[in-house]
């Protein structure tokens, strides 16, 4: 009887083998909606455009890219938050997700609740400048000193209000001391464009959209928002490396499904993502724009965005920020 109960089992279970097989592989079967949660052109839009292409090839379907700026990237969260957790609409998103999640009552949506994270596919810097004609300064520790020898008399500029780059100012005020003003643009270029003019010459905004006028001597560059210095610009320190404490302001970027999609469709994603960060011309047509390639787990994506949570909501409570 035990022999026959065994040779059961073992002839159900070959015979489910193929069914599960081809429900896994069987995704997708259409074209995926993958909704950006910016206007074309910026970082998220260009790495949402990689990863379409990627998927597009990988999978024999089409992935396309949909824009749903505005809203500091809510507009395009909630259309995903509310969608049939099947697999044919994602969210292509950033940090910026869990940094707008940490104004209360900003969304409508929880950021941790209704949203599947899929995966990662890179990182890009944050980082602190100045227009060397109109601000002293060669190091963080320098500027710092500066700030403080005269309150009240600078500000720095950032992308917007109640962005990663935003709040990496206020991180510096609390951990410095220091009392920077914010100027919020509408986007990152205008912001550096009033750094160059002298206009607002401190600036956090991202390190590919600086480079070019680092290069040409129109700005310095101080130090990045991470833990730790890049492998793109190793010459360039870190704030933390200044003294300022625990200080990271890294943006990911990557992936997010409605909640409840199925673990096997998640897990078929992420494994495409990072097949694709380990892919040598993939990873480097990332870093051409200055992002570093970095894979993560779904599970280690939802730790990530519950960390953020965390870190931008105390930001945001302890610098008394407003959400505009």
């Amino acid at each position: 009887m035990a022999k026959s109960v065994r040779m059961w089992f073992v002839a159900m279970t070959l015979a489910l083998l193929p069914i599960t097989g081809w429900a896994q592989g069987s995704y997708p079967q259409k074209p995926v909606r993958v909704i950006v949660a910016a206007a074309p052109g910026g970082g998220t839009d260009v790495v949402g455009r990689l990863i379409a292409q990627r998927l597009s090839e990988r999978l024999a379907q089409p992935f396309v890219i949909e824009n749903r700026g505005g809203a500091g990237g809510s507009v395009a969260a909630e259309l995903v938050a509310h969608a049939a957790p099947d697999g044919y609409t994602l969210l292509m998103t950033n940090d910026q997700i869990t940094v707008q999640a940490s104004f209360v009552g900003k969304v409508t949506y929880d950021v941790l609740r209704d949203f599947t994270p899929i995966g990662i596919v890179g990182r890009t810097a944050i980082v602190l400048g100045v227009n060397p004609a109109r601000v002293a300064a060669n190091s963080v520790q320098e500027l710092v000193s500066l700030v403080h020898a005269n309150p009240g008399r600078y500000a720095f500029s950032s992308c917007g209000n109640g962005t990663p780059l935003h709040l990496a100012g206020e991180l510096l005020n609390l951990n410095a001391s220091i009392d920077l003003a914010h100027v919020g643009y509408r986007g990152c270029s205008p912001a550096l464009i009033d750094a160059v003019s002298g206009q607002v010459p401190i600036f956090f905004n991202m390190l590919g959209n600086a480079i070019p006028y680092e290069r040409s001597g129109k700005l310095r560059l101080l130090a990045v928002a991470t833990s730790q210095r890049l492998s793109g610009a190793p010459l360039l320190p870190t704030v933390a490396e200044a003294g300022f404490g625990d200080f990271e302001a890294f943006p990911w970027y990557g992936l997010l499904g409605p909640s409840a999609l199925p673990r096997d469709i998640v897990m078929r994603l992420n494994g495409e993502l990072q097949a694709a960060v380990a892919n040598a011309d993939f990873a480097e047509r990332l870093r051409n724009v200055y992002f570093e390639p970095i894979s993560l787990t779904p599970e280690e994506l939802a730790m990530t965005m519950r960390s953020d949570l965390a870190r931008w909501g105390r930001v945001v409570r302890d610098a008394h920020v407003k959400p505009e």
